[in-house]
């Protein structure tokens, strides 16, 4: 059965696509939980599958308990979970980026401030890069909650180590 969710949208929106697990289903919940135990809550919308047996629905990330971090993705027939992934939803994490790359832009030499600058910038991406293929090596295993807390601790100190260097709409 596929289950995909991708997000989009300069993260304004999930949007989710499942096929039916149970043939006799003709919907779903879909049921998204923070991972991040200082930020604990769900949302569930209801998704209808088609003739087909395929669902689609986006969901506004505003709806959620938080703007970004590790989400679980769960897909639920008639009371029954049926599959889960987790998300990792990273636009601040992204808009630090593209501060620290701005900065760099601008350096015009070879001093120390640019030197951390590019080290700081360079700690983000690989802590953001190695969370997400910890998100790809989860959905493969996804009854293994240590992928969820390893996704997490690694957006958490990405974050952690761009203070303020918030960029975008932050």
């Amino acid at each position: 059965m596929a289950f995909n969710i991708n997000v989009f949208n300069s993260c304004k929106f999930l949007a989710i696509r499942a096929t039916q697990y149970d043939p006799a289903s003709t919907s779903a919940d879909i049921v998204i939980s923070n991972v991040d135990p200082t930020t604990p809550g769900s949302y569930t919308a209801a998704m209808t599958y088609d003739l087909t047996g395929k669902g689609r629905i986006n969901v506004p990330t505003e709806n959620l308990n938080a703007k970004n971090g590790v989400f679980k993705v769960c897909v639920v027939e008639n009371g029954v979970e049926q599959a889960c992934k987790p998300v990792l939803i990273k636009c601040d994490i992204d808009c630090c980026l593209v501060k620290l790359t701005d900065e760099l832009i601008d350096c015009s030499c070879d001093c120390p401030r640019c030197a951390s600058t590019l080290a700081k910038a360079q700690k983000v991406f690989l802590l953001l890069a190695s969370a997400q293929s910890a998100v790809e090596i989860a959905s493969t295993d996804v009854n293994n909650t240590g992928y969820y807390k390893d996704i997490l601790s690694k957006y958490n100190k990405a974050k952690e180590i761009c203070d303020n260097s918030c960029g975008c709409d932050c």
